[in-house]
């Protein structure tokens, strides 16, 4: 069973929360529903309380989390090394905690450390 984080920590989207993302046999690659894929669109690594953050271990640890930047659809990473994952929680990608979060996650992983 998958349920929503008690405390979500940013606005949920009034979207459906729907659909499940689809991991490919070797598992480096899941699909979203909302078409993004982890290879073309970096998903973003999240800690056990659902924050995006630079310090996860990314998809290694089952007890953390993943983000789809594009949709917001939260995953337990538990649940995508089965092959098929339902989202926990769908953020709300256009509210300011969502953007700056994802801004700060994108200048640790895509900049030098000069120039953050």
């Amino acid at each position: 069973m998958t349920t929503t984080p008690a405390q979500p920590i940013y606005p949920l989207a009034s979207l459906p929360n729907d659909g499940v993302a689809i991991t490919d046999e070797d598992g480096e690659n899941q699909t979203c529903p909302c078409g993004n894929d982890s290879q073309a669109a970096d998903w973003v690594p999240a800690d056990t309380t659902g924050a995006m953050t630079f310090e996860a271990s990314g998809s290694s640890n089952p007890a953390e989390h993943t983000v789809c930047p594009e949709c917001g659809r939260l995953y337990r990473n538990a649940d995508l090394f089965t092959g098929a994952a339902a989202p926990i929680a769908r953020y709300d990608v256009t509210s300011a905690a969502f953007t700056a979060a994802l801004a700060q996650y994108n200048r640790y992983a895509f900049t030098t450390k000069e120039s953050r």
